[in-house]
């Protein structure tokens, strides 16, 4: 995955990765010829001591009290744990930092994030049904669950949790819906 986020940032940003940290794990350790050859200086933290890398660890414990607080407001099953990660990563980058008052996706990106489309997490939502799964007479919408944004497109993602046409329990993604 570093491989491609790279790539990633070469491509989108014309800038190239100069510095990484790491814990001493293999799976980054393993990349040492890489980073020598690349010429990116790998710095990496004393071994059992995720203290000594504070602002990732406070990160990720933001995220998952984010995630777990999701969860927990709209009683949703604990596999949508990934869904309700993504999307506060997702909602995390648009937030403004504190002393800078500048969202991460400024900084990425290099404008402002365009905030009008988000939605709360776990609200119902009707989803129009796709032009295959129509029918003349009977229901044209689902009952769904908003679980987030996808990724590198407009639409948003569904939780199937109430549909007579659609198998339950399953993901859609789509922009044809109607939010309550």
């Amino acid at each position: 995955m570093f491989l491609f986020y790279k790539i990633e940032v070469e491509n989108q940003l014309d800038k190239k990765i100069k510095r990484i940290r790491s814990y001493r794990s293999g799976e980054y350790v393993s990349f040492n010829d890489y980073y020598v050859k690349e010429g990116i200086i790998h710095e990496v933290t004393s071994p059992y001591s995720p203290e000594s890398n504070g602002v990732d660890e406070r990160k990720n414990r933001t995220l998952k009290e984010m995630m777990n607080a999701m969860l927990n407001s709209f009683n949703a099953p604990d596999n949508l744990w990934g869904e309700a990660l993504l999307t506060t990563c997702f909602l995390q980058n648009k937030m403004p930092r504190k002393k800078t008052g500048i969202t991460s996706y400024e900084l990425w990106k290099g404008f402002q994030p365009n905030l009008k489309y988000l939605r709360v997490w776990g609200c119902l939502a009707k989803v129009m049904l796709p032009d295959p799964k129509k029918r003349k007479i009977g229901f044209k919408t689902s009952n769904c669950l908003f679980l987030g944004y996808v990724e590198h497109n407009a639409a948003y993602r569904f939780f199937v949790h109430n549909s007579e046409i659609i198998e339950r329990n399953t993901i859609v993604e789509t922009k044809n819906i109607e939010f309550f």
